[in-house]
C-alpha cells in the first residue's frame, strides 16, 4: 500500500469523525498531502498557513488514524506548501514501514457482520487457547470475509511476538501442493514442515478446493495436525460447512469443530457507512448529500465491492458536471438509472404505495385495485412514476406490482406525472417533497 493510499484513507476516517469541524473538513483536508520524512517523522502538507492553524488543531485525531497504518512511533511535522522541505523521493519508495492488509480498525461494523467481527477479533486475542477453533467465516462474495481474516494476520503479525501466522487464498496453496507434488518426497515434507511451524493456519475461499483430492490430502494432514497441537486454524467460504460439495465429510465435521459464522448481506446502515467511507477515500471534488447517499446504499449497496464500484461511478458523475455545488438526489437518481436496484432497505415498492396513497387519502388497496375515482387514479399514477425513478423497475416489472396492468398502461400514466412535473412548478414541489419523505 502506497503513502498516498494510505492517506487517501485516513482522511476518509477524519471526513466521518464528528470531532472534526466542518470548516476543516471543506476547505483544508482536501487539499493536503503526506511525505514520509524519515522512519520516526511523516511531513502533512497544507496549501497555506492559514489551513497549517487548522490542520494543528486535529493533529491528534491525525495521528491516531495514521497509527492505524504505520507501525512503531512516529511524529508529525506540519508544513505549508510555500515552506515545504526538500522530498527525497528514495524515502518515499520505502514502505517497510506500512502495515500491509486490511485492518480490523478500518472494517466497517454493522448489523450484518458484527457477529463475524467479535469471533475474528477474539480469536486473533486469544491465539494461545483453542476457544473459536478453527473458525469458519461464511457468506456471499464482497462481505468482508477477506477484510476479516487479512485483520486477523495483520493483528497477530502486529501484537503478537511469539506467534506466527501463515495466510494464503486457496487458489496459492492449490498451486504450492501441485509444485512441491512435482518436486519430490524432499520438498513435499519441507512444504509440511514450513507450513506447521506456524502458530495459526488460514485459507481464504476454501470453497475452491472442493474435489481437489491431492490438495485437500494435503489440507486434512495440516488441520489435524494443528488441532492436536492446540494450534489455531481459519477459513473463509461462501457457503457453511454442511454445504460445502465436493469434501469428504471427515473434512467437513473437522471445518464443524468449531465456530462457523455468517456474514450476511449489508444491512442499509452498514452500506451506508461504508459509502460514506468510500466516498472520503476518493476525495471527490463534489460532496454528496446525505439523501443521495442514502439512496444509493438503499437501492445498490448489496457488497462491498459493488459500493465502491457505485463511487467510481460518482467520479464520472463528477467530470460530466464539474460543478460547486453537492451531488444532489435529483442528479444521482438520474445517473443510476440504468443499474438494477437491490432494495436493501425501507425503499421499496410497499412504502411507495403506503406514503403516496397517505397524501391522497387512499389504501394501498385501492392502488392495486380497479377503481378509478380521481384521487385512487391520481395516486396510482403518481406511486408507478416514484417506482420507475427510484427503484428503476421496468414498465412490464410496475405492471405486474400494481394490480397486474398492462406496460403501456404504466407508460401512459408515468408521462402523464412528467408532463404535470414540467407544466405545473407547484406539483413539482409537491412531488419533490413527496420523494424526501419516501427517503427517509
Amino acid at each position: 500500500m502506497e503513502l498516498s493510499v494510505v492517506w487517501q484513507k485516513v482522511l476518509s476516517e477524519l471526513y466521518l469523525d464528528k470531532t472534526v469541524d466542518q470548516e476543516i473538513k471543506n476547505e483544508f483536508l482536501p487539499f493536503t498531502n503526506l511525505y514520509k520524512k524519515n522512519s520516526k517523522e511523516f511531513i502533512i502538507e497544507a496549501k497555506s498557513t492559514l489551513a497549517l492553524s487548522f490542520l494543528n488543531q486535529i493533529s491528534g485525531q491525525i495521528k491516531t488514524f495514521l497509527s492505524t497504518y504505520i507501525n512503531g512511533d512516529f511524529e508529525l511535522l506540519f508544513f505549508s506548501t510555500k515552506n515545504l522541505p526538500k522530498i527525497e523521493h528514495e524515502a518515499q519508495n520505502d514502505l517497510s514501514f506500512i502495515k500491509s492488509g486490511q485492518l480490523f480498525e478500518n472494517f466497517v461494523i454493522g448489523k450484518s457482520n458484527q457477529q463475524a467481527f467479535i469471533a475474528a477479533k477474539y480469536f486473533s486475542e486469544s491465539v494461545d487457547n483453542s476457544v473459536f477453533n478453527p473458525l469458519f467465516i461464511y457468506g456471499d462474495s464482497g462481505l468482508g470475509k477477506t477484510h476479516l481474516l487479512e485483520s486477523i494476520t495483520n493483528f497477530i503479525k502486529d501484537k503478537s511476538t511469539n506467534n506466527k501466522v501463515l495466510y494464503l487464498k486457496a487458489d496459492e496453496f492449490t498451486s504450492q501442493v501441485v509444485s512441491v507434488l512435482n518436486s519430490g518426497d524432499v520438498d513435499i515434507e519441507k512444504f509440511k514442515n514450513d507450513i506447521l511451524k506456524n502458530d495459526v493456519f488460514i485459507i481464504d475461499d476454501v470453497h475452491f478446493l472442493t474435489k481437489r483430492d491431492k490438495t485437500n490430502e494435503f489440507l486434512f494432514f495440516i488441520i489435524n495436525n494443528f488441532l492436536e497441537n492446540g494450534k489455531k486454524l481459519a477459513f473463509s467460504s461462501d457457503k457453511n460447512p454442511e454445504s460445502l460439495n465436493g469434501f469428504e465429510r471427515r473434512m467437513i465435521t473437522r471445518f464443524n469443530s468449531g465456530l462457523s459464522v455468517c456474514v450476511e448481506t449489508l444491512d442499509p446502515q452498514t452500506a451506508e457507512d461504508i459509502l460514506k467511507l468510500r466516498i472520503g477515500e476518493f476525495r471527490l471534488k463534489r460532496g454528496v448529500e446525505p439523501a443521495a447517499i442514502k439512496f444509493l446504499a438503499n437501492n445498490f449497496g448489496g457488497d462491498a465491492r459493488k459500493l465502491k464500484s457505485l463511487v467510481n461511478r460518482l467520479e464520472l458523475l463528477v467530470m460530466s458536471n464539474p460543478v460547486d455545488s453537492k451531488i444532489t438526489l435529483d442528479e444521482v437518481v438520474d445517473f443510476f438509472r440504468d443499474i438494477p436496484s437491490s432494495n436493501l432497505g425501507k425503499l421499496n415498492v410497499k412504502r411507495i404505495k403506503e406514503v403516496i396513497g397517505d397524501k391522497f387519502g387512499v389504501s394501498v388497496k385501492a392502488i392495486d385495485g380497479k377503481a378509478r375515482t380521481t384521487a385512487i387514479k391520481d395516486a396510482r399514477h403518481v406511486a408507478m412514476f416514484f417506482v420507475k425513478i427510484l427503484l428503476n423497475h421496468t414498465s412490464t416489472q410496475i405492471g405486474s406490482e400494481f394490480g397486474g396492468r398492462d406496460h403501456s398502461t404504466v407508460l401512459s400514466a408515468i408521462s402523464k406525472i412528467e408532463k404535470n412535473i414540467y407544466e405545473d412548478k407547484k406539483f413539482k414541489k409537491l412531488i419533490d417533497t413527496w420523494k424526501n419523505e419516501i427517503m427517509k
